[in-house]
């Protein structure tokens, strides 16, 4: 076996280790409290979502909370990069962007929540609050990455380079090489904050919706299971992101 495949076995079994501990200890929790209704054995849980994968409403809820999720966060990049672009020309104009998004990267999730369900419908709360945590993510991280290679910046103001130019030399390359990161990282935020935000508005379908619902009725193996279905989007997500990367790499 090359060195290559031994790689990728050993990672196949770190994953296969880390589940089955994980397994292991919620087994031994399950026992421990002996009561279904506080903690359901894994084994319960496990059948209860591939039970809910035979439910059409599941995948209504989940499409609908994965729809609020892409919409925040391709609102949140399209933003970012704009407001970038707009620093990066303007360094006066930096000092008021950077501001504003300190004050957004400031504000509690739940503060935010509250007050989004105010002024907005209970079916765009989860984007809106999605957004308003991922934005100031994804601009700091582009703000980053135009400002590691100062030289090149001052280069441009010292021999005159044109904005347009500069936008396309400069910042876009600088800017691009952070979109990737920042998706694999970000999106599967924007979905745990959508789910929240479900669960706070409650929209007519969502996962934070059924999530909360379970919770009412006090069904924690219904919770966990939809919490397991929500972490198996997420591990998806990023797994493909990271092997468009590793493709687009080659």
């Amino acid at each position: 076996m090359n060195l290559k495949g031994k790689k990728h076995l050993f990672n196949l079994l770190y994953v296969i280790g880390m589940i089955a501990a994980i397994l292991l200890v919620w087994y031994i929790v399950s026992i421990t409290v002996d009561k279904e209704l506080i903690a359901p054995s894994p084994w319960t849980v496990i059948a209860l979502t591939f039970t809910l994968l035979g439910k059409g409403t599941t995948y209504l809820a989940l499409l609908s909370t994965l729809l609020r999720s892409l919409i925040a966060f391709a609102v949140s990049l399209i933003t970012a990069l704009c407001l970038s672009l707009f620093a990066g020309l303007f360094p006066i104009a930096k000092r008021i962007t950077d501001n504003i998004v300190t004050v957004f990267r400031a504000l509690p999730t739940m503060a935010i929540i509250l007050v989004t369900l105010i002024v907005f419908t209970s079916t765009t709360v989860p984007a809106v609050v999605a957004f308003l945590v991922a934005f100031p993510i994804i601009y700091s991280a582009f703000q980053r990455e135009i400002y590691s290679d100062l030289k090149l910046l001052e280069l441009c103001k010292i021999y005159g380079v044109s904005r347009r130019n500069k936008i396309r030399y400069v910042l876009l390359p600088h800017i691009g090489s952070a979109v990737v990161p920042q998706t694999r990282d970000t999106l599967p935020l924007c979905i745990k904050v959508v789910i929240a935000g479900e669960a706070m508005s409650l929209p007519k379908l969502g996962l934070g919706r059924d999530m909360y619902i379970g919770k009412v009725n006090l069904d924690t193996a219904n919770v966990l299971a939809l919490t397991l279905l929500a972490l198996a989007v997420c591990f998806v997500i990023e797994g493909v992101v990271s092997i468009c990367v590793k493709k687009a790499t080659k």
